[in-house]
Parts: C-alpha cells; structure tokens; sequence
C-alpha cells in the first residue's frame, strides 16, 4: 500500500504534530467544519501503530470532501452534457436542413439516450460493485467525455445518434452508481449534506451548459460544436485527474471488508427489505414527472405567455426550477444529518414530505395566468423538489449494506427512467386530447402516488430494514 500523505514514522514527530493538528481543530471555523463528522474521522491516527498498520486516507478528516470535490466535477460535466444538446437543438436543426433532418429525428437522439441509460446503468451497477467503484468511474468519464467530444464532429443525426445517443449514455450510466456508493461509503454523520452537495451539481450544470451552449448556439453556424469540444476535452483532462488525483490505495480502502458480489445478491438485498423496495418505487413515479417537465415545460411557456420566444422559455424552464431546488436541497440536508442519530427514519419521511409538497406547484404551474406567477410557481416547485431529492438516495442507502449499494443504484435507476421514459409520449397525446396544462396537472397525481407509496415504509417497514451499519 502506498504512503499516504503526511504519515509520520518518528514518534516524536508525531507527538509534534497531534499537538500541531489539536491547535488547529481547536478553531472556531474547524470545529463547525468536522463537529458532525465520525469519531474516528474527526481524531485520526497521525502515526503508525505498533504493528506497523498504516493509517487510512478515508479516516483522515480531509479526504471525503476531495473525493466529493472529485465526484462533484465529473457530476457537473455530465449533467450539462445532457443539457447541451437541448439548448443547441434549434440550431442544430437549422445546420442539418440541407441534409432532410425532422423534428422526429431530432427527438430519435433523445429516445435512444434514454433508452441505452436507462439499460446501461442496471449493468453499470454490478460492474462497481464487481470491478471497483473508481475503475468503473474513470472507463465511464472517459467514455462518454469521447461521446460528446466526436458529437461536435457529427455531419448528421446518423452520427448523433451513435456517439451522443449511445457512446455517451453508456459512459453518464457509470457515474452514479460509483459516485453515490464512495460518497455513501467514506461519508457517515455528513451523508445528506454530501449527497446534497453532489446533487447540486446537477442544478448548476443544467443552469450554466443551458447558457454556455445557448449563447454559442446564438453566434451562427456550426458554433455550437464548441461547446461539444470543450465540454468533452474537459471530460477526458477530468478522468486523468480522476486515475492519478485519487490516493493510490482509494481502491484498497473501497473495498476493504466487502467480497465481491454477483447480480443474484444484489437483487436478493434488494428484495429483502422493503423499505428499499418503496424507496425505489416512488423514485420511479418522481422521476416521471421530473422528465414530462422537463421536455415539456419550455413549450408550455411558448404556447401559454404571449411575448415568450423559445430562447426565453428554455432559460426560464431551468433556471427557476434549479435555484429553488439547489437552495433546498442543501439546507434540508443538513437538517436530516442532525436529525438522522436521533431519529433514523427522518431521511424517508423528508422525502415522503416532499413529495407531497410538490403537488400544490404543479398545479399552480399549470394554473397560472402570466408568465411572472408562472416563475414563481417554477420556483416554489423547485424548492419542494430539493426536498425530496436531499433525502431520497440516503434514504435508500440506510437499509442496503454498504457492498451492495452500487448495484441496487443501477436497478433503481434502471427501473426509474424505464418507468419515467413514457412521460414524454404519455404527455405528448394528453396535449393532443386534452390540453398542455391539463398534462401538466396530471403530474400531481404521481407525486401523491410516490408519497402514498412511502407511507408503509415510514409506518411499517422501516424499523426492521434499517441498517445499523450503514453509518459506516
């Protein structure tokens, strides 16, 4: 194993720097930092022991928020890759005219993105936890980080299709699984607030690709494919750092303790507790009308708000959505992250909570009669959004153990987007019969069906589930 840094053989030395390291944890801006943090994370080893066992980087107090900051860059560049292409896509459809492309090509490239994640990430899950988690994380960035760099070189929705709808999906379904299984594993006290973090840049990744690539979209042809190759040339640079900045031993360490498991086992442990099993499910109902909101909600502020141009509509579309949702998100976190010691079924009741406290947005979306109450709604839905989402993964994680998580990651994506993928058709034909705003209403009939779906699991299920060692 290597060295880590920092690692003091000399007895007195290490006398030295325990006092050096007691002086600065005695701070008032340290202690706020590592108070909700492990024991044995807050007071690490400095020195060797006596049986020359060497101390390991997970239990320095340091190293878990690298590792969020690592995960937290490959999460953003593959969020806004998702994003670029619809902020690209009006000018995309204007470069491609001379070569027949339609509106139903263009939406083929989408379709088959979510088709290929949403099987790849089921595979994606037992391969991290098989291969290893950072082995998987690299091979993923890397490749879809290759699939978005040659989709700016693409000449038609043929080539589209093959590197942006394929080689990137398969390489954005291998990072969530390995992301959320090392940030569930080296984050204990701090979980929700980590996951949080994580989960925010999503919200920053949409918001900041939507305006990158919309204003390189709006300088003339063909200037779109910059935002291609700089997205995916930062991708492959961020999978080098990935390979050589983690700790050498980081694969050692994920391991430690936990034998590798076969597909058999993973949905054996998912099978065996139910609370996961609800977890799972109503993530798949949240996931629905996430995506129908999504595809959908640029077009309804077109068709609804006089004055209102397709440009305006995509910002409008994100950015209220996001900055509510990234505000909550973190402060609910940390609420669940002092509660959870005390009462460990917080963290399913939040995300109960939250979906429920989508329902009354939702409407009120659908309801609004001008384009300002509309934001406002967007961004009431966003904060309820934030919610769910702060408490939804730690939720799940607190009753799978921890060398299973990586697998059950891949089967509750897989079945979520599989689930969520008939949202566009199904809200596409409501708009046809029905209205735009009455497809939209129906949205929160499956956020109540997610809430309903977890109250057996906060009432009955979840005290017998519950891992008391997934703080670990």
């Amino acid at each position: 194993m290597t060295r880590p840094p920092f690692f003091v053989s000399s007895p007195t030395d290490g006398s030295r720097l325990r006092v050096l390291w007691t002086r600065f944890r005695r701070r008032p801006s340290v202690r706020r930092f590592t108070r909700d943090l492990p024991k044995e994370v807050r007071s690490p080893s400095c020195s060797s022991t006596g049986s020359g066992e060497r101390s390991e980087p997970m239990k320095r107090p340091i190293y878990p928020w690298i590792l969020l900051a690592l995960l937290f860059v490959v999460y953003f560049v593959e969020q806004g890759s998702r994003q670029i292409y619809n902020a690209a896509l009006p000018r995309i459809r204007l470069d491609f005219l001379a070569s027949g492309v339609t509106d139903a090509g263009l939406g083929l490239v989408g379709t088959v993105f979510s088709v290929v994640f949403g099987l790849a990430v089921l595979g994606s899950g037992f391969a991290t936890d098989r291969l290893g988690r950072r082995r998987v994380l690299v091979a993923g960035t890397l490749l879809f980080s290759f699939g978005i760099l040659l989709s700016g070189f693409a000449d038609g929705i043929a080539w589209l299709v093959v590197f942006y709808g394929i080689f990137n999906a398969l390489g954005q379904s291998c990072i969530a699984p390995p992301s959320f299984a090392l940030i569930a594993r080296c984050h204990t006290a701090t979980r929700s607030v980590a996951m949080a973090v994580f989960q925010s840049a999503v919200y920053l990744g949409v918001i900041l690709s939507s305006l990158f690539a919309g204003g390189l979209a709006e300088r003339g042809e063909g200037v779109w494919r910059w935002a291609f190759w700089g997205l995916g040339g930062f991708g492959i640079l961020w999978a080098v750092v990935l390979r050589f900045g983690l700790p050498a031993d980081a694969a050692e360490v994920e391991q430690k303790g936990e034998t590798r498991v076969s597909a058999r086992d993973a949905f054996a442990a998912l099978l065996r507790k139910p609370t996961a099993l609800l977890v799972a499910a109503a993530f798949g109902f949240f996931i629905y009308a996430t995506l129908g909101i999504r595809l959908w909600m640029p077009m309804y502020l077109v068709r609804s708000f006089e004055g209102v141009g397709p440009a305006k509509a995509a910002l409008h579309a994100v950015l209220w959505l996001n900055v509510g949702a990234l505000a909550s998100c973190l402060v609910t976190a940390r609420i669940c992250d002092r509660l959870a010691p005390r009462h460990p079924r917080i963290r399913v009741e939040v995300a109960a909570l939250g979906l429920i406290l989508c329902i009354a947005p939702i409407l009120w979306v659908a309801r609004a009669t001008d384009f300002t109450s509309c934001c406002a709604a967007l961004a009431t839905l966003g904060v309820t959004i934030g919610i769910y989402e702060a408490a939804n993964y730690p939720a799940l994680f607190d009753c799978i153990a921890p060398r299973y998580r990586g697998s059950v990651t891949g089967l509750t994506g897989c079945w979520a987007f599989a689930f969520g993928s008939l949202a566009p058709v199904a809200l596409g034909w409501m708009n046809e019969t029905l209205s735009m705003r009455a497809s939209l209403a129906s949205l929160s009939l499956f956020y109540l069906i997610g809430a309903l779906i977890l109250l057996p699991a906060i009432f009955k299920y979840f005290n017998n589930d519950y891992e008391k060692g997934s703080l670990r």
